[in-house]
């Protein structure tokens, strides 16, 4: 079981289930068989993508990781392959199916689009990201088109709102991948993949910046007082350790998504708590299951 806990980097699922549940709010979405179809389906997509990296990175891990499940005879290879495939099929064919509750049209095809889009922006990374310049672009990909899966199912659903949500999180995965990239080369701090990191709190001044709400406020000063944390605690005898930013910034997405929410104006107190729940349960399960 901790095998399989590690391939798919089950710690981070709950910043998945945060990530549709903030376009679920966003489109003001109503049926809970549709719901739960992007949970799990959003679930199965993120999980085939950490088996797939795993057996993509299998060579490479054996020299700089051998402690990984494959190298260390924990699993084999081909059946990583083999679950990575199934998973992804499944879990496009859970988000896809969604369209089809819509009026005939190609409306009704459009989760499905964005589901392939999903699995081929995994692929793509998997597949080529040591030493591709680009490849983060598709890992950041992988989050922002999940919300356009979810609002693509209901009409108009895919407005404003959600646009600057998609991008907010794509800008923010970018950054932490484009950090991560350093971890393994020169240590070195990336300014401006920081300044992707920072863009939602500047977004969020911008938009409040006639006034903020209790909510806003509130989850303003949670992400910021996480993400100042995640860089203090990084710093070994005075120098920041990249490799140890990377687990607390992804658990940070579920205080990014609510902060999203109150910027938008959408987020009520049961939100704050709802994130705030998932937050925690990222950054407990990172202790035992490897964030990256």
């Amino acid at each position: 079981m901790r095998t399989h806990l590690t391939l798919a980097r089950a710690s981070n699922l709950p910043t998945v289930w945060s990530n549709i549940l903030c376009a679920w709010i966003i489109v003001g979405g109503y049926n809970n068989l549709q719901l739960a179809s992007y949970l799990l389906g959003a679930s199965l997509l993120y999980i085939g993508g950490m088996y797939l990296n795993d057996y993509c990175d299998r060579e490479i891990d054996a020299q700089q990781r051998p402690e990984r499940p494959i190298p260390s005879g924990q699993i084999s290879a081909p059946a990583v392959r083999n679950i990575a495939a199934a998973l992804l099929a499944l879990g496009f064919a859970a988000i896809a199916w969604t369209g089809l509750l819509n009026d005939p049209g190609l409306t009704r095809w459009l989760p499905a689009a964005f589901a392939a889009g999903v699995v081929a922006s995994v692929v793509l990374y998997d597949s080529n990201h040591k030493g591709n310049p680009i490849a983060p672009i598709f890992m950041a990909a992988c989050r922002a088109l999940l919300y356009l899966a979810v609002a693509s199912a209901f009409a108009n659903g895919i407005d404003t709102n959600n646009l600057i949500a998609t991008g907010t999180i794509f800008v923010f995965v970018l950054g932490i991948t484009f950090l991560a990239r350093t971890e393994a080369t020169t240590n070195e701090i990336d300014y401006p993949a920081l300044a992707m990191i920072a863009a939602p709190v500047l977004g969020a001044f911008y938009y409040s910046r006639h006034g903020f709400t209790a909510e806003q406020t509130a989850a303003l000063a949670l992400f910021l007082v996480w993400i100042a944390r995640s860089f203090l605690r990084a710093r070994v005898g005075g120098k920041l350790i990249i490799g140890k930013t990377i687990g607390p910034l992804l658990a940070s997405i579920p205080l990014l998504d609510l902060l999203i929410l109150a910027t938008l104006g959408l987020a009520t107190q049961p939100h704050l708590v709802l994130f705030a729940v998932l937050f925690a349960l990222t950054t407990a399960a990172q202790r035992f299951i490897p964030a990256s």
